[in-house]
């Protein structure tokens, strides 16, 4: 228990550490540049808002908020350059800029140079006014740009593109510098979208990798035409800042970028699926779906790979000077080190137990985890996969290998192990059909004597599980791929799943088997990670020295944090060491079995029990290995006909001995290589699980997620954007003179 605890408090440490890390170098920075280092034009927020039109093209408005540092020359100019192509932006119109601080509505005029004019012939002549020019050849001397006549022809998404550089920009009274000054520009961008034979697609790019403002702060929302929703339209946000996202109803998505950097791009990819009524301009043949959805899927797990490399690289740095930061924690240690003393168990375990554990199978797999950690499979999966196998064991519902298609026209609620293991063998389809799914009946004394099963809580919870998946399908019987795709857009699955977790945490609290411990530990732990801020603040707040603060305030925090998280939460009761005892006792039990020569004659009761428990603790593939040692005759059908056939788990773990004796896919596949019956059901029920998972509503779910969403139509990432690529439309960079 002590190595996992260790592995988990370094984990909070350097993620700790990393946090007080950032903060320090960004006061260091800000101290010993007291202002120097700003750049001279920033934007302190920046609000875009794009409505795609139903001709492909977006009508944009955006405020910008600029923030002005003085230098030896007035700022007279603000501007915003954009890359037209004609393969996806052939030209902006309709442009209009507002002053928002004034509320002056400015004018078009032709391009002035701010250089060329003192302060009141500026203010006079040229404040007030917009122009757009075409600075493809030269930025300092632009050419003139009228949005219609000089318009690019529209091509094809993949041909030769023509390209034109245009700016947009409006003058501003002479001014010094300015802490806020808020401007709206907004325009009508002409031919972005390009309409394929399924979908419509367009990228947005109002920063490029060229711009060189930064900005602290940028929201957007980008809106689709009416008849498109969240479960038709996909969306995705490229960049490498700080990023939030959030889609709406209406498929509307909304985003929030956090200091933004010079050269860092953002960079929107939408697509939505064609309405029949589509009047985008530029069509092209072929379908462009799966390709961008596979593109983007490719694109965030790169994003995500790179991050986490980037992480555990710091993770080493910051565990460097662990062993000095332990020593100015003496304290914290000790006392976490007499925590630890606390939460061992007082009593000497028991070597083994055999029957099965005073509890449910949920509230096993959770005990088995505080008394044995390094159990295979995550708690949730195995508290559901024992569960399930329990209803098997009580009656109330029936697994047979073979997907559902395999047994039409057969009554499986009356059928026996016997028969369809005879139909399964006799048939090379079957056993094929065998290998890879699992059917599951729901029995009829489910509806008419449910009370005579007996059911503990966290049973009758996930009966209910069954029992909606079953109405959603419409039959009694189905496997694990239908019940999948029922439940895979099945929003208000979550509060049945969750309905069964907490049956589980019930089961699991009622034992009493841990009380609250290491609290003396903790306090003192946080209140040194609470020095080592203080420390870390005043080394460089009040006298600027960063390196101090790294040297000694970072390993400070590291091993205080360490102290702090390593305390134990908890500790064994009397009630619980008991129990401990029972289920760690029947695990090494299970996994001695064959060992034993007092194991009298074969129960198939008490070894579908033994196969619901084992499935708790994750060990399902080690007690069939010890089950065919002990009872080598399973390898005979017709033993195993005689005396297996009573329980359907012992049964069906039974003939995969056969059938892998003889090379057959029902053994290879469907069991893994010689896996049990039970991790076959618990790899069909897990993915079951996590398909409710994953439809949860954002607001429900326990933790968030970032990537792309791929079930159904619907959208795109829940927490944030990645980087992705860039080079959408616009390419916009700005800035001011």
């Amino acid at each position: 228990m002590g190595s996992h605890r260790t592995a988990r408090a370094v984990i909070a440490a350097a993620v700790v550490t990393a946090i007080t890390a950032a903060v320090v170098l960004i006061m260091g920075f800000a101290w010993r540049g007291a202002g120097a280092g700003r750049a001279q034009v920033s934007y302190n927020a920046v609000d875009m808002r794009a409505q795609m039109l139903d001709n492909g093209d977006l009508r944009i408005t955006q405020t910008f908020d600029y923030r002005l540092e003085s230098r030896g020359t007035p700022w007279r100019q603000m501007f915003q350059q954009y890359t037209l192509s004609s393969d996806r932006l052939t030209t902006i119109s309709d442009i209009s800029v507002t002053d928002l601080t004034t509320g002056r509505t400015y004018t078009q005029d032709t391009v002035h140079s701010p250089s060329g004019y003192g302060d009141a012939g500026w203010d006079s002549t040229c404040a007030g006014h917009w122009y757009i020019a075409d600075i493809t050849q030269s930025q300092s001397h632009p050419d003139p740009f009228d949005p219609e006549l000089d318009a690019l022809t529209a091509t094809a998404v993949g041909e030769p593109a023509q390209t034109k550089d245009v700016e947009i920009g409006w003058n501003i009274p002479s001014t010094r510098s300015a802490k806020s000054m808020r401007f709206e520009l907004a325009m009508t961008w002409h031919g972005v979208a390009t309409a394929y034979d399924d979908v419509v697609a367009l990228e947005w790019e109002p920063f490029s990798a060229l711009n060189s403002t930064p900005a602290a702060r940028v929201t957007g929302t980008f809106t689709f035409p009416k008849g498109i929703s969240e479960s038709n339209s996909w969306a995705w946000l490229h960049t490498g800042a700080a990023s939030e996202t959030t889609r709406l109803d209406d498929g509307s998505l909304q985003f929030t970028v956090t200091d933004l950097p010079g050269g860092e791009y953002i960079n929107v990819v939408v697509m939505a699926e064609r309405q029949p009524t589509s009047a985008v301009s530029r069509e092209q043949a072929g379908r462009m779906k799966q390709r961008i959805l596979e593109q983007e899927r490719r694109e965030a797990r790169i994003a995500s790979n790179a991050r986490q490399r980037e992480a555990r690289e710091r993770l080493v740095i910051w565990l460097i000077p662990a062993v000095l930061a332990l020593l100015l924690v003496v304290g914290a240690l000790v006392g976490a080190k007499r925590a630890c003393a606390q939460g061992r168990r007082h009593t000497e375990a028991l070597e083994y137990w055999r029957e099965p554990p005073d509890m449910s199978p949920a509230a096993a797999a959770a005990l088995i985890t505080d008394v044995m950690p390094g159990i295979q499979g995550s708690r949730d999966d195995r508290q559901m996969t024992s569960t399930l196998l329990s209803l098997v064991t009580k009656g109330a519902v029936a697994i047979y290998p073979g997907s559902a298609a395999g047994y039409r026209g057969l009554d499986l609620s009356r059928a026996d192990c016997v028969s369809i293991g005879q139909l399964i063998a006799s048939d090379p389809r079957r056993e094929a059909d065998a290998a890879g799914m699992c059917t599951l009946v729901i029995m009829p004394r489910v509806y008419t004597d449910r009370a005579g099963l007996q059911l503990c809580r966290s049973e009758s919870a996930l009966l209910d599980v069954l029992l909606r998946a079953s109405e959603r399908i419409g039959l009694p019987v189905f496997d694990f791929g239908q019940m999948q795709a029922a439940l895979k857009d099945w929003r208000q699955g979550y509060a049945w799943l969750r309905g069964f977790e907490d049956a589980c945490n019930a089961e699991y609290q009622a034992l009493h088997a841990t009380v609250p411990g290491g609290a003396g530990a903790r306090i003192l732990g946080v209140a040194a990670m609470i020095a080592s801020w203080l420390t870390a603040f005043i080394y460089t707040a009040a006298v600027g020295q960063v390196a101090l603060a790294l040297v000694i305030s970072l390993p400070l925090l590291f091993a205080a944090t360490f102290a702090a998280a390593i305390s134990p939460r908890q500790a064994f009761t009397a009630q619980g060491e008991a129990y401990a005892d029972q289920v760690g006792g029947l695990m090494r039990y299970m996994e001695d079995f064959s060992a034993f020569g007092d194991r009298g004659v074969f129960d198939t009761v008490l070894w579908g029990r033994y196969m619901v428990y084992a499935a708790a603790f994750g060990i399902s593939d080690k007690l069939m290995e010890q089950m065919e040692r002990a009872y080598p005759q399973l390898a005979d059908p017709e033993w195993a006909n005689v005396h297996a056939s009573n329980d359907g788990l012992v049964y069906w773990s039974a003939r995969r001995r056969v059938m892998r004796a003889r090379g057959g896919a029902f053994s290879m596949h469907g069991m893994h290589a010689g896996g049990s019956f039970s991790s076959m059901v618990s790899n069909s029920f897990s993915s079951v699980g996590s398909t409710i998972r994953d439809a949860m509503p954002q607001s429900s779910s326990s933790g968030s997620r970032s990537g792309s969403r791929s079930s159904g139509g619907g959208g795109s990432f829940r927490s944030g954007g990645f980087k992705g690529h860039s080079g959408g439309s616009g390419g916009g960079r700005g800035g001011a003179r």
